[in-house]
């Protein structure tokens, strides 16, 4: 069955990145002539606010942990964060999960709590990129509110209404008697989790914004911000929701292409390579910089010198 899942979500990544390399052959003089003239300080700047809109999925999942019953400080949240996260590269679906919870359990979070607050913190995550989405959709489409937007408000509708203890009590029940294993976790309200859902919004407002950013940097007329902003989201959604595809990479550009409204198609494939290495950019840089970070701190803590007597 795993084997099969891989296989499908290689497949489906496959059909993403030939249509994306369709595109880019169909409009290599238009992209080539929008990264060449592109304005570096643009981009830059949303590098920049790249890094903090993941920055802040990283803090969100430190609060996951907390909520659940352990503690971990900041700069050892951000450096299991953004090491784990580069699992999403790894082919198989669940190595991101797997990623961060084992970083946290290498800082002392017990493996219930690490592995339940990355599960919760990754739900939430998409769930709020499904909000974002569908608000986002609302504000651009004001005359075609009755067609796609219905399916993406209905996932927002089951995630939140998931979020009830009474519904996470359940299936931690079921996950005890399945795995045979004691699962000590503290089942958060439905208030504390709505709240961590709205935590983790402003991440993808600062996501489409970066990618607005990409999209200025590129092209002088200015795009729609709501739906870049719809399409943004909803292609990072889809992407994660690929399952077995690493990084939703074919899969999370195709969809930006299809549903972004920018000057013509070449720019909407040129937004989307560059958005992507990007972000790619900002998972490495995060990765290196925190683990460099908590070095540092440790090393200067653990000097001589700084010894009480």
């Amino acid at each position: 069955m795993n084997r099969a899942g891989r296989w499908i979500g290689v497949a489906i990544g496959l059909v993403g990145a030939g249509f994306v390399a369709r595109e880019l052959a169909s409009s290599w003089d238009e992209v080539t002539a929008s990264v060449g003239g592109a304005d570096p300080l643009l981009l830059v700047t949303a590098l920049l606010v790249g890094v903090i809109s993941m920055t802040s999925i990283g803090m969100a999942w430190g609060r996951c942990i907390s909520v659940v019953g352990a503690r971990l400080p900041r700069r050892a949240v951000l450096r299991s964060y953004f090491v784990g996260q580069l699992g999403k590269y790894v082919p198989g679906g669940i190595w991101p999960v797997v990623g961060r919870a084992e970083m946290a359990r290498r800082e002392g979070v017990g493996g219930s709590a690490a592995y339940g607050s990355t599960v919760l913190s990754m739900s939430l995550t998409y769930l709020a990129a499904a909000l974002v989405s569908t608000s986002a959709w609302l504000l651009f489409a004001r005359d075609d509110r009755n067609q796609t937007w219905w399916p993406i408000a209905g996932l927002v509708l089951a995630g939140v209404t998931a979020l009830h203890p009474a519904i996470v009590t359940r299936v931690l029940s079921l996950l005890r008697r399945v795995s045979r294993r004691h699962l000590d976790l503290v089942v958060p309200s439905w208030g504390t989790s709505v709240g961590l859902l709205m935590r983790h919004v402003p991440a993808w407002l600062g996501i489409s914004t970066a990618t607005w950013l990409v999209a200025r940097a590129l092209d002088s007329t200015p795009p729609d911000l709501s739906n870049l902003v719809f399409a943004t989201s909803l292609s990072w959604l889809l992407g994660f929701l690929a399952f077995g595809v690493p990084g939703g990479i074919g899969v999370r550009e195709a969809i930006f292409i299809a549903t972004v409204q920018l000057t013509s198609s070449g720019v909407a494939v040129a937004v989307a390579l560059v958005a992507r290495v990007l972000f790619v950019v900002v998972d490495v840089a995060g990765a290196g910089v925190s683990s460099l970070a908590v070095g540092i701190a440790r090393r200067w803590s653990d000097h001589p010198g700084r010894a009480r007597p």
